[in-house]
């Protein structure tokens, strides 16, 4: 991999899907269906299909994008102004603004002691602390790992929360054998165009796992309408287009090689770098319950070391990231808002550990040996204090 390759490579998926994308414009055209006409039912259909595994299918309603549909599972679950929802602090921001978006009130969680993902044990200490009830709690499989779903879903049956999962990072990860998005009341999932599914702008959609649920939920989208246009309900406006449905569905075909391909790369890298571990390193790996699908790759660096790596990494051309450098209890809206947050220890320190090297479907093993080549490289000079010499002219 060469100095300035992009960390995520949506141009490549463009060119893969050259076709699919020129189909699906001229279906448009012949049809004449802008506006959720028949690629949009059957890429809903589908999807639900897919997310089913041979079980019996959710209804998948199809969004303008994923945030919008963390919204509308909120409001399905009966989350309006003032209501409190349970939520992690270490996940994009978009969780945050759909929580703000219905008017309720973020209570941040901290992270599990290992992964990513929300602890339950923090979530029950919480809801012991005075205030008022939370009707919902947000578990976001973070990079593509799954949170303890089963002890999630235990805790909100016994305090009477609803469940809602944010799988926009998630798309095709698997807790105990059974896809994520399938567990909680809803589910939300982004098809932006770095998502393991991917459209070529923005898509989401609204995943809903209760039949009673259905009807409400698929009004939701278009102004709360019902057959006779007639507003019946809150709704907004927020459906998946025609051209981003047909492209999805074409893409659908693809998406367990996709997955493959991107579980393949998270092997490369930990045959080349799983000797960091007596060096304070952590690898993503599957957990004891779940596959992941590797949205993302996130490794955890000694605390001390991350931020020189990342500045002399970058200098060097290697494609490095962080995501993400706030948590959202720590974002200047939120401060503004609500004041300053309780500490939330274990999300902190994993914020100044946390370092994401490129993963795409399109690397290959080639790839990976120049970047882990070329990592190993900086992580031992910056693990010993060396200071990074730059060639004459570079900058």
């Amino acid at each position: 991999m060469t100095a300035g390759d992009p960390f995520n490579f949506p141009q490549q998926d463009l060119h893969r899907h050259g076709a699919l994308v020129t189909e699906a414009i001229e279906r448009m055209r012949s049809s004449g269906q802008l506006i959720l006409g028949d690629g949009v039912k059957r890429f809903e259909e589908a999807f639900a299909a897919w997310l089913a595994q041979e079980r019996t299918p959710p209804t998948v309603v199809g969004v303008a994008n994923g945030t919008d549909a963390l919204e509308l599972a909120l409001s399905g679950c009966g989350v309006g102004p003032g209501d409190r929802v349970v939520m992690p602090a270490h996940t994009a921001y978009a969780t945050t603004a759909a929580v703000l978006r219905v008017g309720a009130v973020p209570l941040f969680a901290d992270i599990a002691a290992t992964g990513h993902g929300i602890a339950v044990d923090h979530v029950r200490q919480l809801l012991q602390e005075p205030g008022p009830r939370p009707r919902a709690l947000i578990a976001v499989h973070l990079y593509g790992e799954s949170c303890d779903l089963t002890g999630l879903q235990s805790l909100c049956d016994d305090e009477g929360l609803d469940l809602i999962e944010d799988c926009a990072q998630a798309c095709g990860t698997l807790y105990r054998g059974k896809p994520v998005g399938t567990w909680g009341r809803f589910a939300a999932f982004s098809f932006y165009p770095t998502k393991n599914l991917a459209a070529i702008d923005d898509g989401g959609a609204l995943v809903v796992n209760r039949p009673e649920d259905v009807e409400a939920a698929q009004r939701s989208r278009f102004y709360g309408w019902d057959d006779r246009r007639q507003a019946v309900q809150f709704g907004v406006n927020s459906r998946l287009d025609e051209l981003q449905a047909w492209v999805l569905l074409g893409k659908l075909d693809h998406l367990h090689s996709q997955i493959a391909d991107r579980r393949q790369v998270a092997r490369w890298y930990r045959e080349r770098l799983h000797h960091l571990a007596g060096e304070g390193v952590v690898l993503p790996a599957d957990g004891p319950d779940y596959e992941h699908s590797h949205h993302l790759y996130v490794i955890q660096l000694p605390a001390d070391q991350r931020d020189r790596l990342l500045e002399q990494g970058r200098s060097m051309g290697l494609p490095l990231a962080v995501h993400y450098p706030l948590a959202c209890h720590q974002q200047p809206h939120v401060l503004e808002r609500f004041g300053p947050q309780a500490r939330l220890p274990r999300t902190e320190e994993r914020l100044g550990r946390i370092l994401s090297l490129p993963l795409h479907p399109y690397l290959n093993e080639r790839h990976i040996d120049d970047v882990c080549t070329s990592f190993l490289a900086l992580f031992s000079r910056v693990a010993s204090g060396a200071e990074l010499v730059m060639a004459p002219g570079a900058s």
